[in-house]
């Protein structure tokens, strides 16, 4: 799916985000425990609804808003969730839907994902966007601790118990089909039979994240493709394969091995929105086009810097005098000026600048300190060393004294000693005198 520039902006002319919430509170005293809702599901609904979905982009907490959802509609995305909404923040608070929640016409198809542990809130804050998206999915996948101590995400995975109730209630009272993102559990038959009980209480279309929760960050690992593959085969409705698609190559190659129906990208759409195109769109420019997007659709600088940082990563990585500049720029036109200067040193072949990061700062930091208490210790050792060579000196020169005075004590003696045999002598020879004069 293709968005000129012009019909983007067409789109937005009636578009008035503050009209559409005021009719959607003035639904919230009618929400109700409705019986099921007759609609499309399974295979019926991926097929003739949302045109089979082959390239999804990921949602992602703080990043999947509107500017760049329609970023990455433009290159090529068939599907895009939004970030992950936190249900009873969503279903209560009139703010947090204000500064979060957006979309447009051509913002389809949309999947919209919450995460919650109770049945009425999720479904609340559900009716709040039945309207304006093609399905409403139930975060299981989330690893982060902010999870753990909210009890949602991946941490309800082993709790069925929480989880089965909330999709049955959405798939009875929410007009769309209702999705599930899983990860894998550490026993792949415990994974199995999860998404069967899922299927079975109405979930309509399974993401599979071919890691375990364990499986993040550094610890990320790749993605067992083969998991899902055996998975996939349990279930009868469409599944798509998330994890380990960084590169367009991958995508062929993911729905080869996994057997899905299509495949989810995060970390790569990030990197670069225009990949699923399969096209060689300079960095820069879909830089400059994510911008003038976020001037359409209200997005916070804050968002806007967080995606440029995660685009031009390896441009950064060169010229890393720009990161302190992109983190103290407050403007649009700051972050064009940025872009332009790059671009000029990337062309001109100038010479790497390398300036710390915050988090090598801190590492060098921590190596001085460590490197300081290790002089400290050597020259603690150094003067200990020091004085006790010093004491070992004394006591040589004190040993040395007492044998130089044994020695003249010695002399004494012998002198002593020769004295009297002198005497004696001298004694003996007197005697001889008397004898011999006598």
């Amino acid at each position: 799916m293709s968005i000129t520039a012009s019909e983007i902006l067409d789109s937005t002319k009636n578009y008035n985000p503050d009209e559409e919430e005021e009719e959607i509170e003035e639904k919230k005293d009618n929400i109700i425990m409705n019986p099921v809702i007759s609609k499309l599901g399974g295979y019926e609904f991926f097929r003739n609804v949302l045109k089979s979905p082959k390239k999804t982009v990921a949602p992602m907490v703080d990043h999947t808003f509107l500017a760049f959802r329609m970023l990455c509609r433009k290159y090529g995305a068939d599907m895009v969730y939004t970030p992950m909404f936190h249900s009873k923040n969503f279903a209560t608070c009139k703010t947090y839907r204000r500064d979060y929640w957006s979309t447009c016409p051509e913002d389809r198809p949309l999947v919209v994902q919450f995460c919650g542990n109770e049945p009425e809130w999720v479904v609340k804050a559900a009716k709040y966007v039945e309207d304006h998206c093609d399905a409403v999915d139930l975060n299981l996948g989330c690893p982060q601790q902010i999870a753990r101590r909210g009890n949602y995400g991946s941490f309800l995975l082993d709790k069925p118990e929480i989880i089965l109730p909330i999709v049955r209630e959405l798939h009875k009272n929410i007009k769309v089909p209702i999705f599930c993102k899983i990860r894998l559990l550490p026993n792949l038959d415990d994974t199995i039979k999860l998404a069967l009980q899922l299927q079975e209480a109405g979930c309509q279309l399974l993401t599979i994240h071919g890691r375990t929760k364990e499986q993040k960050g550094h610890n990320a690992g790749i993605a067992n493709w083969k998991a899902i593959r055996t998975i996939r085969e349990q279930l009868s409705i469409p599944v798509i394969a998330n994890g380990s698609v960084l590169q367009y190559e991958d995508i062929d190659r993911c729905l080869e091995e996994t057997g899905a129906d299509g495949i989810m990208s995060a970390e790569g759409i990030l990197a670069n929105p225009s990949f699923f195109s399969g096209l060689k769109i300079p960095i820069y420019q879909v830089a400059r086009e994510f911008i003038d997007l976020t001037e359409i659709y209200k997005t916070s600088i804050h968002n806007t810097r967080s995606h440029l940082f995660k685009m031009l990563k390896d441009k950064l990585d060169v010229y890393s005098d720009f990161r302190e500049t992109m983190a103290a720029t407050h403007t649009n036109q700051g972050f064009r000026d940025i872009l332009t200067e790059l671009e000029t040193r990337e062309k001109n072949n100038m010479p790497p600048v390398k300036i710390l990061t915050n988090k090598q700062k801190r590492e060098l930091k921590k190596e001085k300190e460590n490197n300081i208490d290790s002089t400290d210790t050597l020259k603690k050792q150094k003067v200990d060393d020091s004085d006790q060579n010093l004491n070992n000196n004394n006591n040589n020169n004190n040993n040395n004294n007492n044998n130089n005075n044994n020695n003249n004590n010695n002399n004494n003696n012998n002198n002593e000693n020769n004295n009297n045999i002198n005497t004696e002598i001298k004694n003996e020879e007197e005697k001889e005198k008397i004898l011999i004069n006598n």
